[in-house]
């Protein structure tokens, strides 16, 4: 799996923000942009505490932190995360995630409270799955604002995190992102993830698939929580987007000589992509991409402004990212703007199937308003 570096792609290092709320309020959060991550294998050793051991555990590390740190935790809601749904009871928790060769995450008891990123909440969430703590990237984005977290613990945002927090939350796993060895969320640095792995089981999501893929991969994990992932109204939507797909499908076979150009603008430097997830499956469904070649170790090619017009295309997705580009002389010229061919794309997109149905319903009336305006 290729670690995939895109345009607003700052990984994160060793500076990970491993704060206190009363600290945090002093310090700004830096506004960071990673778009993925890449994987391999690690053997993760599942916790056999029992409920009363972990909870007691918890409690004496929570005692440490605020030893540590002398001011006051956040007071936790008592909500407890919407798993079972009147469902029967559901199994002991384990889980083998997709893309961790060795990896599996198993518990002695079902799971009644979760920590999640915000992505994995707006992908579980439509599952019925409601978790006591959110983290992350993607809560005051569009179309990354998937998952509404009124009510719910916000425990850190952006590359930030709050321990206590999380620690008087109690969740029993915590869904993210993963990290290459999947033991932690792919932006935290060593010590964050050990940090917290003394206080939840990590239960990673691979990143840098198909929207298949991840979709898959959060179904995965509803059916380990005991949730119906084949029935009712989740079937419903993902019908929903398997039809908005064919939609796709059926314009590209109509206008099979559009070319499209997935591209993400700014100021000074421009990037364009063929091979990421949302990539492929758009090549899949039909759509002709066009643009340079990326490196071997990312999905995304540099382009700049200079060489803006060597990669002329019948339509342009911009990038929900693009920033700082409208003006700019070379954008104004390129054939799809001057004909007003332009759509949106973002492979931030949180995985719900109403996000996707929804997107793919916009794009396919994009592509059944353009011709080929391009010599070829």
């Amino acid at each position: 799996m290729r670690t995939v570096i895109g345009p607003s792609d700052r990984p994160a290092t060793s500076d990970f923000t491993f704060r206190s709320r009363a600290a945090r309020n002093k310090q700004p959060c830096a506004h960071l942009d990673p778009r993925s991550g890449a994987g391999s294998s690690a053997h993760l050793v599942p916790h056999r505490n029992t409920t009363t051991e972990r909870l007691s555990m918890r409690r004496r590390q929570l005692l440490t932190l605020s030893v540590l740190a002398p001011f006051a935790l956040v007071a936790c809601d008592g909500r407890q995360s919407e798993v079972s749904g009147g469902q029967a009871a559901a199994p002991n928790f384990t889980y083998s995630p997709e893309g961790y060769e060795g990896v599996t995450i198993e518990l002695d008891r079902p799971v009644e409270r979760i920590a999640a990123d915000f992505y994995s909440a707006a992908g579980l969430a439509q599952y019925g799955i409601t978790p006591v703590a959110v983290f992350g990237f993607g809560q005051n984005e569009s179309p990354g604002k998937a998952f509404d977290s009124e009510g719910v613990e916000v425990v850190g945002t952006d590359m930030e995190l709050d321990i206590e927090a999380l620690a008087v939350a109690e969740p029993d796993i915590l869904v993210a992102y993963g990290n290459e060895k999947g033991d932690g969320w792919t932006w935290w640095d060593e010590k964050v993830t050990s940090q917290v792995a003394e206080l939840v089981d990590f239960v990673p999501v691979k990143l840098g698939q198909s929207p298949d893929a991840m979709f898959a991969q959060y179904a995965a994990i509803a059916r380990a929580l005991g949730k119906d992932t084949e029935t009712g109204e989740i079937a419903d939507k993902a019908k929903a987007f398997e039809d908005a797909r064919e939609r796709i499908r059926e314009v590209t076979a109509k206008k099979d000589g559009l070319t499209v150009l997935l591209a993400n603008f700014s100021a000074e430097m421009n990037y364009t992509s063929k091979t990421s997830g949302i990539a492929d499956m758009l090549s899949e469904d039909g759509l002709n991409l066009v643009g340079p070649d990326s490196s071997d170790d990312s999905s995304w090619a540099e382009v700049s402004w200079e060489k803006m017009s060597d990669y002329p295309a019948d339509v342009i997705l911009v990038h929900d990212a693009s920033a700082d580009f409208e003006d700019n002389p070379v954008y104004e010229s390129l054939p799809a703007v001057r004909a007003g061919q332009l759509g949106t794309w973002d492979d931030k997109r949180a995985y719900t199937y109403d996000g996707y149905a929804a997107w793919l319903g916009e794009l396919a009336e994009v592509l059944d308003g353009a011709r080929e305006i391009v010599e070829k």
